[in-house]
C-alpha cells in the first residue's frame, strides 16, 4: 500500500446539506467511476476561497510494480476492488493534456506579442520571458503565465527586428530537443 497526497480544486456548487469535507470524500471516491472505500480517502485540509475549495486529500491504494534492468518501476495503481489502471495510460493522457494546455498558452502569448507589435511597431526586446510577460500583461495579454504545464519556464529570444522564438521545452523539460513546443 502507497499514501498518495493529491490536491483538488473543486467548484463551488458542491450541493445539498453535507459536509464539504465529506462531500470532497465521496467525489475523490467516485472520481471516474473509481471505487474507493471511505477508509481510502482521507480529507486532511480544506480551505474555502470565495466559490472554490482547494482540499489536501490522502488516498491508501495499492501498486503493482515491475522490475526492470535492477529498478521497481510503477506499472500499475489501484483505483477500486479489483480494478488497476496503467500507469503508462494514465502519463498518456496527462502528457496530452498538458500538451494541448501549453500550445494553447503559446498561442494567446503569441497574440499578445501581435497586439504589442502593431502598437508598438517592433517584438518586445526583452532578455527572458519574465521580462515579456510584465510588458504583455495586462494590456495585451490578459493572464500572467510564468511556465508551461509541466511547471517548466517557457523560452522567449527576440532574433533581429521582427523575430522571434517562443517555446515551451516540453515533456522532458529540455529545450533544443525533439519534443519542444512552439506556437503554431
Amino acid at each position: 500500500m502507497k499514501r498518495l497526497g493529491l490536491f483538488l480544486i473543486l467548484l463551488g456548487s458542491l450541493g445539498c446539506g453535507k459536509s464539504l469535507e465529506r462531500q470532497i470524500q465521496e467525489q475523490v471516491r467516485t472520481f471516474d467511476h473509481a471505487s474507493l472505500s471511505k477508509q481510502q480517502v482521507e480529507v486532511q485540509n480544506v480551505k474555502e476561497i470565495g466559490d472554490h475549495a482547494v482540499a489536501e486529500v490522502r488516498i491508501t491504494t495499492a501498486v503493482r510494480l515491475v522490475k526492470k534492468d535492477g529498478t521497481w518501476v510503477i506499472e500499475e495503481f489501484r483505483i477500486g476492488d479489483r480494478r488497476w489502471e496503467r500507469a503508462e495510460h494514465i502519463l498518456a493522457v496527462i502528457n496530452e493534456e498538458r500538451t494541448e494546455t501549453t500550445l494553447q498558452q503559446l498561442n494567446l502569448i503569441t497574440e499578445g506579442i501581435r497586439r504589442y507589435t502593431d502598437l508598438n511597431h517592433q517584438i518586445p526586446k526583452v532578455s527572458s520571458f519574465e521580462e515579456l510577460m510584465d510588458i504583455l500583461s495586462p494590456q495585451f495579454h490578459n493572464q500572467v503565465v510564468r511556465i508551461d504545464a509541466w511547471s517548466n519556464p517557457f523560452s522567449y529570444q527576440a532574433i533581429g527586428a521582427n523575430k522571434y522564438d517562443l517555446k515551451s521545452a516540453g515533456p522532458d523539460g529540455d529545450l533544443g530537443t525533439p519534443d519542444d513546443l512552439f506556437p503554431d
